[in-house]
């Protein structure tokens, strides 16, 4: 009966309008969950019925060309598509909390499968384990470059190399920021042009050894009877350094500033003699020693000066460190975890893997704000933030919200609603079309 086809179409609209009200109310429901993205569903006509197939002109010219002739049958659901947008992103006050700006996913592996999220919100466990707070799973990325004998690799310029290997992020509760000994000391101040011959004066500054133990590095001025010319000695916590010497007296320019030396090395095998009992304290086997700039070419009066004045030559700085407990973390915009010691300096400890898909809208959806990989997403790309993906940045103390816009739910919940309504209503005017027609034989 030809009835039939409008109750089913006014049932199949029943139907897809209900899948499209799931998902607007999971999408309302998750307008709070951090890293959510929203869903839409398209429809599509069903199967259509034909009547008549048409035709076309008549050769003659006398009878024009006819068109199908078909009835729908229905509506149905063509499909449920992610919206990947931006979510809002609003700071927190955990370090260790991170949102994406731009494409991609931060990197898990949870119950032995690899599964991505947008979700940020991490710390580490009582093992030193990055995790995902909510469930867990272990956050991937690069690890620190250890040796044969566990110790941390650093490059040329003393920071840590990353192993560029994913695989679970992890930071040993205990970890120390190792110590640094002094290569580099510089001395300033002026030496009075009318001290007596004779007059010494000295200048100290505390350095570091290889084991992170301070010492004191003294320099002793002693006036001599040329002109501006003084001797050179020197001490280490306290015992003569016997290398000094050997580079004799400092000689100053008619102007007041240096002339020789501006500056000269103390082997770090002299540092140990003087510290004497076979003392290793200092690496004399890289060998690691000690350069001592008294001045320079570019800035003469920024070093050491004789002019008419008052003493104040002293030590400025130097770039050892002893070794430092881990006081913080943080994370930057190249998702690099830096950890910040009571030493006063700051170490690569690992970094964050981004994942990207060809298509994200292919993933599948696994609950816990995480998705995985399907057969239409891809293979997945691994890289880093604004190193191998440029257009995405990883913001450290901060979570992506959810991309739900309630304005725009609420206005497909009313189109929704008056749509399921005109489908209702249809089937209702079929049944009293149908009960009419059982009603003629009366």
């Amino acid at each position: 009966m030809p009835l039939i086809r409008s109750l089913t179409s006014g049932a199949s609209s029943l139907r897809t309008h209900q899948r499209k009200m799931e998902i607007i109310s999971n999408n309302i429901a998750n307008v709070s969950t951090v890293g959510f993205k929203g869903a839409s569903v398209t429809f599509s006509d069903q199967f259509s019925q034909s009547i008549n197939f048409g035709s076309q002109p008549n050769r003659t010219g006398l009878i024009g060309g006819r068109n199908p002739f078909q009835i729908g049958l229905g509506v149905q659901v063509g499909s449920i598509r992610q919206d990947f947008s931006q979510g809002s992103i609003n700071s927190t006050t955990s370090t260790t909390d991170v949102a994406l700006q731009g494409d991609g996913f931060f990197s898990l592996r949870y119950n032995g499968q690899d599964v991505v999220t947008r979700a940020g919100s991490f710390a580490f466990d009582s093992n030193g384990n990055f995790i995902d707070t909510a469930t867990g799973a272990f956050v991937q990325g690069y690890n620190m470059r250890t040796d044969a004998n566990g110790k941390v690799i650093r490059d040329d310029i003393g920071e840590n190399v990353l192993d560029r290997v994913s695989t679970n992020l992890k930071l040993s509760p205990s970890f120390k920021s190792g110590p640094r000994q002094t290569q580099n000391v510089s001395f300033v101040g002026n030496l009075d042009i009318r001290a007596a011959t004779g007059d010494v004066r000295t200048a100290s500054i505390q350095i570091i050894d290889n084991q992170g133990t301070s010492r004191l590095l003294d320099l002793t001025f002693t006036k001599t009877a040329t002109p501006g010319e003084y001797g050179l000695t020197g001490s280490i916590s306290g015992f003569d350094i016997a290398s000094l010497p050997g580079f004799g007296p400092i000689q100053f320019n008619a102007d007041g500033t240096l002339g020789t030396p501006l500056n000269f090395s103390v082997p770090a095998a002299d540092l140990n003699t003087a510290l004497g009992a076979g003392s290793t304290a200092f690496d004399a086997v890289t060998p690691k020693d000690v350069t001592i700039t008294l001045s320079s070419l570019t800035d003469a009066q920024s070093g050491l000066t004789q002019f008419a004045g008052a003493t104040t030559v002293t030590g400025r700085e130097q770039d050892g460190y002893p070794n430092g407990n881990l006081a913080r973390v943080q994370i930057d915009p190249t998702g690099k975890i830096l950890g910040s010691f009571d030493n006063g300096q700051t170490e690569i400890l690992g970094q964050l893997v981004i994942t990207k898909f060809p298509n994200s809208s292919g993933l599948v959806k696994n609950g816990n704000n995480f998705f995985a990989a399907s057969p239409n997403s891809g293979a997945p790309t691994l890289g880093t933030a604004l190193e191998i993906f440029p257009s995405t940045s990883v913001i450290g103390s901060a979570l992506e919200e959810s991309n739900v816009d309630l304005t725009e739910q609420f206005t497909e919940m009313i189109s929704t609603q008056r749509a399921f309504e005109a489908a209702a209503r249809t089937i209702t005017v079929s049944d009293q079309f149908l009960q009419e027609i059982n009603q003629l034989k009366r």
